[in-house]
């Protein structure tokens, strides 16, 4: 038995620390919240999965294989906290992102339907669209009702045998002996050290990753006019709109719609600038990108803006870093839930000998 020491207790520490109890590790999880914590970017009503990727072939792939991982998750939990509502990509002009997620999917093979403006406004009656746009249906696809996961995940962990201990600060970490301090000045060892810290990374680790871009983003519960709340009720999740960096995600399980407007982030650490948010101008900012999109816009009601904080850079590939012991996963951006099971997995079947960390760090990126 191995001993495995994780610091963080978002979607990639837990489902490391259920990939390593599966396999009879022992587990310890160092987390300085709460378990779950409200405040960790994997803390939210719901995320998306889905098989939009742009020219990111290799991350379409690694959808199909992320599904795998979350039945996996599902038969552990024993209920499923996903819903199959599809996902669209909705084109605006030749070359945009639309465009390329369809020349992605024809590379790969991945399964879709190309609808014209008049088959996405009927699919979307909430939508107007101009002359010309059109739209690119995949399933499966939507939202993962992420609080809940990770709530149960963290639960699951408890129950077969991991220790989680909660408010607890890191105050050093040393990855090439595997070796985490706690603020109390005890430490803990493991064969493996994870370190998954999300936008505290450079605080945790100035040395190494002190200059890392950490990133705050809003996003924007809405209230929808009333006739078109069931339309947003059943329609796919919206992945983009054009090269816009928008994104939306239906009402379902009593979510929530939610509106995602990439655009608007800006450099922030989260141990600075807090949580907390200005919803009349937030809300007016991600909106705001919508209205040529949203019938009735003005119809639309913000209700509150949630607030997450990531680790980006301009490669927007996820980064598994090893040195010795130690294993850092950074770069995740909003990005990384999806596929934090599988990532779990992977990292543990590194650990066992099953590939090596550079190939591990190859696939991560995407390539």
């Amino acid at each position: 038995m191995s001993r495995i020491v994780i610091i963080g207790a978002g979607v990639v520490g837990l489902s490391v620390a259920r990939a390593a109890l599966k396999r009879g590790h022992q587990v310890t999880i160092l987390e300085q919240g709460t378990a779950p914590n409200p405040q960790a970017a994997s803390f939210d009503l719901h995320r998306m999965i889905r098989y939009p990727y742009g020219s990111a072939q290799g991350y379409t792939r690694m959808v199909t294989q992320a599904f795998g991982a979350w039945d996996r998750v599902w038969a552990d939990l024993g209920t499923t906290h996903f819903e199959n509502t599809g996902a669209i990509a909705i084109s605006l002009e030749a070359g945009d992102y639309a465009q390329k997620t369809l020349d992605s999917f024809k590379a790969v093979g991945q399964p879709h339907e190309v609808l014209s403006r008049d088959g996405v406004e009927k699919l979307c009656p909430h939508l107007t669209l101009p002359e010309g746009a059109w739209g690119l249906v995949s399933f499966p696809g939507g939202p993962l009702f992420a609080s809940r996961i990770v709530t149960e995940l963290a639960q699951w962990v408890r129950d077969h045998g991991g220790v989680i201990e909660h408010d607890c600060r890191v105050a050093h970490v040393d990855l090439e002996a595997g070796i985490a301090t706690r603020a109390d000045g005890s430490q803990v060892e493991g064969d493996l050290l994870l370190v998954a810290a999300g936008a505290w990374l450079p605080g945790l680790m100035p040395d190494r990753f002190g200059d890392a871009s950490v990133y705050r983003q809003g996003l924007c519960y809405v209230e929808p006019p009333a006739q078109y709340e069931q339309s947003w009720r059943d329609a796919p999740a919206i992945a983009c709109i054009g090269d816009h960096t928008g994104y939306t995600l239906p009402d379902r399980r009593g979510a929530g719609l939610k509106i995602g407007y990439s655009a608007h982030r800006r450099l922030a650490r989260p141990e600075v600038d807090g949580f907390g948010s200005d919803l009349d101008s937030e809300s007016s900012a991600i909106l705001g990108a919508f209205k040529p999109y949203f019938r009735d816009f003005e119809a639309y009601r913000p209700t509150r803006i949630q607030v997450g904080y990531y680790v980006l850079d301009a490669s927007r590939r996820f980064k598994v870093e090893q040195a010795g012991r130690g294993l850092v996963v950074t770069n995740c951006d909003g990005q990384m839930f999806k596929f934090g099971p599988l990532l779990g997995e992977r990292i543990i079947g590194m650990f066992a000998g099953e590939e090596s960390a550079a190939d591990l760090a190859h696939w991560a990126a995407g390539y």
